[in-house]
């Protein structure tokens, strides 16, 4: 490794402390596993340095630390992962990709949390670089720029084009998936829209990065498009529209599957125990968490949303895992419920939720975030805890600002999962 990537002897001892701590979590007889929906009392705990492994006094998650505007030198007014829909972390978990709140690209080193620098190569500002870890080697990773998806070897700082849309598209001006989009897990299959110069899609592509060749297009949108995602599988391509609906393709897109309903809010791909391919959403319509099959587009009830206990609760969902069967769900709401309402058992946490019906809950940490409206009088969007577990399943990270409504305390924390949790929980 060259040496801006190298390790210092303080940042290894760090490491080596860090990394026991975070052992003795994962296989540690000591991990108690709390599931169901029970109400418990919301902690309140002081936020822990940079670095420093603490315990969640209520579910019993080792949760680190990663980021400290003061100590690392950010350029913004705070840092986090990109969002739910994509892994921040690369293939072997030693390196990540942290988007400050001013859309700068800044490269840590996973293990001992130092921030090596800022990822120039991605840009800042304007068009979203939307960074995506390759699947088999921990330095590359892809990126988006204009009308090219791009490589970059974040060791050499050498990158290259690795196709030029602009080819097929000479009045395009960026491709995108709208930033809640992600490529296939093995990084072969891209669903990506076309836009133009106001940022309007006007095509939907699905590229195959192995023959270097696009094989499907769809020119026709039944409404203005607000997202496009290959699922992790790579056999379909999902599209998102701003009326809420989301239609599903296949790579061709010579078959179509609407979806059930028409009030998709936040969601995420994700694959059952089976190998299924499942679009899991919060369905506004009904008031639950639901999955509906990418192939037939049956839908599955999973998890009703505690509205009538607080109607305050927005959530996110994490699907890119190998952990099949189960997704991420983060939940944002005020500090304190609205006059009259009590705190519903779901507020403010990290749960997994399996991909079944009468499904299990492992409630796993608070995210400690305040997401009521800041001084300005506007939502702290970078509050809602957007979490993002990592393909290993091994991680989750999110940002928060630890119940202080200033958005410039935002900072990056993980919690760290226990070995091969799925085969671990109660039934």
């Amino acid at each position: 490794m060259s040496a801006h990537l190298g390790l210092r002897l303080g940042g290894l001892v760090l490491a080596l402390a860090l990394l026991t701590g975070v052992a003795s979590a994962a296989t540690g007889s000591k991990q108690r596993f709390v599931m169901g929906a029970k109400i418990f009392p919301t902690p309140e705990r002081a936020r822990p340095g940079k670095g420093r492994v603490v315990v969640d006094p209520v579910f019993s998650t080792r949760v680190v630390r990663i980021s400290d505007k003061t100590r690392d030198g950010y350029p913004d007014t705070g840092i986090q992962n990109e969002y739910a829909r994509s892994d921040p972390e690369n293939k072997n978990g030693t390196l990540l990709v942290l988007r400050g709140n001013e859309a700068s690209w800044n490269l840590y080193n996973a293990r001992t949390f130092k921030r090596l620098r800022e990822l120039k190569a991605l840009g800042r500002g304007g068009q979203e670089a939307e960074p995506r870890w390759d699947s088999r080697q921990a330095n590359v990773l892809y990126h988006l720029h204009r009308m090219k998806l791009m490589k970059l070897n974040v060791r050499s700082r050498r990158q290259k084009t690795v196709h030029d849309f602009g080819r097929e598209f000479p009045r395009g001006a960026y491709v995108t998936t709208g930033s809640e989009g992600d490529a296939s897990l093995n990084r072969r299959w891209w669903c990506l829209a076309v836009a133009d110069s106001d940022f309007v899609f006007k095509t939907v592509v699905v590229y195959d990065r192995a023959r270097d060749r696009i094989v499907g297009r769809k020119t026709e949108m039944e409404s203005p498009v607000n997202y496009v995602s290959m699922d992790m599988s790579g056999r379909h391509c999902v599209v998102g529209y701003d009326n809420a609906d989301a239609r599903v393709f296949s790579r061709d897109f010579g078959k179509e599957v609407k979806l059930p309903g028409e009030a998709v809010g936040h969601s995420d791909l994700a694959r059952t125990t089976s190998g299924r391919d499942v679009l899991v959403y919060q369905n506004a319509a009904t008031d639950w968490i639901t999955m509906a099959d990418l192939g037939t587009g049956r839908e599955t009830r999973l998890l009703h949303i505690p509205f009538v206990t607080n109607t305050d609760i927005g959530l996110h969902l994490s699907g890119n895992t190998r952990a099949k069967g189960w997704v991420l769900v983060s939940t944002y709401g005020s500090k304190k419920p609205p006059p009259g309402r009590r705190r519903s058992w779901m507020d403010r946490q990290l749960f997994m939720l399996e991909l079944r019906p009468y499904p299990r809950v492992w409630r796993i940490a608070y995210t400690n975030c305040a997401q009521s409206p800041a001084l300005s009088g506007e939502a702290n969007y970078f509050a809602e805890a957007f979490a993002a577990i990592n393909t290993r399943g091994t991680r989750i990270y999110w940002g928060s600002n630890w119940g202080r409504r200033n958005l410039r305390r935002i900072e990056t924390y993980a919690a760290v999962l226990p070995a091969r949790w799925w085969k671990r929980l109660p039934r």
